[in-house]
C-alpha cells in the first residue's frame, strides 16, 4: 500500500473513533436526562429529583392525629338545621409527617385551598401520593387532601430531611358562601356521599398514605364518645 492510500485509511479509521465517542456521548446524554424528574409548582418553582425518592414507609408522624368536625348540609338545602336531618360529623382530618432519611418524599398534592366560595379547589398538579381513607361504612382510594410546609422550606412540593409536612385529608368541601360542608356527589370525588357514611363519635377509621405504589404508611384512630370542634387522637 502507497502512502496516500496509508493516509486515506488512518483518516477513515479517525473518523470512525470521533462517531462511535459523539454516539455514546449522546446516549449518555439521554440516559442522564431520564434518571432525572421535573416537577413544576404551583408558583411556577422548578424542583429537580435526581431519580431517587423516599417511599411513604419513610415517613414519621409528629404530634397526633387531628379529626376537625363541621355542620353537614345533609338536605342540600344550604342551610343547618341540626334538629333536623343535618349532622355535625368530622368534615376534616389532619396529620403532620417528617422523613426519616435524606431521601425526599414526593408530596405533590390533587387539590389545593384559596379561601375562597368552595374548598379544596382542583390544583391541576400530577401526584404521585395517594391517600385511602376508610371505616366501616365508607371506602375512598383517592381522597382529597391538600399539603402545608411548615416552618422552613425550599418551595417545592418534596419533603426534605428537616422539613415538616401537615397534610389534610377533606372528607367533604367546605362551602364557605353558605358556612356548612357538603355532600360528594359520587365516588370519583373522593367525599363521602351519604348520611350513613358519616364519620361520627367512637367510628375508628384508617389514612393509608401510599407514595408512587410503594410500601403503605398506615395509621388507625378511633373517635371520642362525643365529637369537638377538633379532636387531637393520639
Amino acid at each position: 500500500m502507497n502512502e496516500p492510500e496509508q493516509q486515506r485509511g488512518s483518516v477513515a479509521i479517525e473518523v470512525a473513533i470521533i462517531a462511535i465517542a459523539g454516539f455514546i456521548v449522546a446516549i449518555l446524554g439521554t440516559v442522564a436526562l431520564l434518571g432525572s424528574s421535573f416537577l413544576i409548582t404551583e408558583t411556577g418553582d422548578r424542583a429537580v429529583n435526581d431519580g431517587v425518592v423516599g417511599a411513604a414507609s419513610q415517613l414519621v408522624l409528629r404530634t397526633g392525629v387531628t379529626a376537625e368536625s363541621g355542620e353537614i348540609d345533609v338536605d342540600g338545602n344550604d342551610a343547618i338545621l341540626l334538629s333536623g336531618v343535618d349532622e355535625l360529623a368530622v368534615a376534616k382530618v389532619k396529620l403532620v409527617v417528617e422523613v426519616s432519611t435524606d431521601m425526599p418524599v414526593n408530596l405533590t398534592p390533587p387539590m389545593t385551598v384559596d379561601d375562597t366560595m368552595t374548598d379544596p379547589d382542583s390544583s391541576g398538579l400530577s401526584p404521585t401520593t395517594f391517600i385511602t381513607l376508610s371505616w366501616g361504612e365508607f371506602t375512598t382510594h383517592e381522597a382529597a387532601w391538600t399539603v402545608k410546609f411548615m416552618g422552613d422550606s425550599d418551595g417545592d412540593y418534596f419533603l426534605d430531611q428537616g422539613e415538616r409536612a401537615e397534610i389534610t385529608i377533606w372528607l367533604h368541601a367546605y362551602d364557605g358562601t353558605n358556612v356548612l360542608y357538603d355532600l360528594g356527589i359520587g365516588t370519583s370525588d373522593g367525599y363521602v356521599d351519604t348520611v350513613i357514611e358519616l364519620l361520627q363519635k367512637r367510628d375508628t377509621f384508617t389514612v393509608e398514605l401510599n407514595v408512587a405504589g410503594s410500601t403503605s404508611l398506615s395509621i388507625q384512630r378511633t373517635l371520642p364518645l362525643e365529637l369537638g370542634s377538633s379532636d387531637l387522637l393520639d
